[in-house]
């Protein structure tokens, strides 16, 4: 459209070129989003603080985060001034290069502007304190959340549970789900998944076993990577049959298991065995596609009596 309009001899407006820069920012070809902005600048049409906007995203992410600042200086050198949005792209950049303290200094300054910290530009902030694992900075967000009367939200929570999964403090991890569920807040499938990551980290299998079992009961349906977690921890426990179960039990559903759940699975059977096992296994594996490396293969098919039904160039 933003071609035809050109070859017809229209000028496109600032609402057309903003839409346009957005579509290259948003395919990563910032240079291409620059020459549409410079062109706009050569037709005399004034930008909009959604084109710096858009512009600076852009930059944030592609890491160009340099860039990205001078840019935001020039907002106030062309009469606009920098939005919420602006302010939280910018910060979400500095959060993602793990640069808390600029985005913190941002985050002041946006406030010394006159503008009001939204939702988002929290669970940008408590992202990243989380990422570089200051787990009491984004505690301290939370609370001045709650002190400003901005509900947290599932974003929030997930992201402090996380946190706590990480560091291995399950009950902190759970006293988090508490407060969320007691917030009105409802956990969805990837909140469960967290916790049930954290506990088979842990070896806490049992516990593992009942979340998993729960979220039939709340009318979820697990997903695979809740399925290849639950795998790993029963292989890691050493209960070959509970992994071999839900690994059948995912085929059946017409789901993918990921390759460390195929060999860790195996892996236990040759351990325990139990290769026949491991050959059907072996075989799933291949059928779906997946390539068994040949120290796996070797492992399997040790017992020379047996012939498995692999084509050996989809061995790697």
């Amino acid at each position: 459209m933003y071609e035809s309009m050109k070859r017809s001899g229209i000028v496109p407006n600032v609402y057309t070129y903003s839409s346009v820069i957005g579509e290259y920012c948003n395919d990563g070809s910032i240079d291409k989003a620059f020459n549409v902005f410079d062109e706009m600048r050569e037709k005399d049409i004034a930008c909009s603080i959604m084109t710096y906007n858009l512009l600076t995203n852009g930059l944030c992410r592609m890491k160009k985060l340099g860039e990205a600042v001078k840019l935001f200086y020039r907002v106030n050198r062309v009469g606009l001034r920098p939005n919420i949005f602006t302010y939280n792209t910018l910060i979400k950049g500095y959060c993602d290069a793990e640069k808390i303290d600029t985005a913190v200094r941002l985050y002041n300054e946006l406030k010394s502007n006159g503008l009001s910290s939204t939702v988002v530009t929290y669970n940008t902030l408590i992202a990243g304190y989380y990422k570089i694992g200051n787990l009491a900075g984004a505690l301290n967000l939370v609370k001045e959340m709650e002190e400003r009367n901005i509900a947290p939200t599932n974003v929030t929570y997930t992201i402090l549970l996380n946190g706590f999964v990480r560091i291995n403090y399950m009950e902190k991890a759970f006293e988090i789900h508490s407060l969320m569920e007691k917030s009105g807040l409802v956990s969805d499938v990837y909140t469960y998944g967290v916790l049930i990551h954290g506990l088979c980290m842990n070896g806490s299998m049992k516990e593992a076993s009942k979340l998993f079992k729960s979220l039939y009961e709340l009318n979820m349906e697990p997903n695979s990577v809740i399925y290849d977690t639950m795998i790993h921890g029963y292989c890691k426990e050493g209960s070959c049959y509970r992994a071999l179960r839900l690994l059948n039990e995912m085929i059946g559903k017409g789901m993918v298991p990921n390759v460390a759940s195929f060999c860790s699975t195996i892996r236990l059977l040759c351990k325990d065995e139990k290769l026949k096992e491991a050959q059907v296994v072996l075989q799933h594996m291949v059928n779906l596609g997946l390539k068994p490396s040949v120290s796996l293969y070797n492992m399997v098919n040790k017992d020379k009596s047996e012939v498995l039904d692999v084509d050996l160039e989809s061995v790697i």
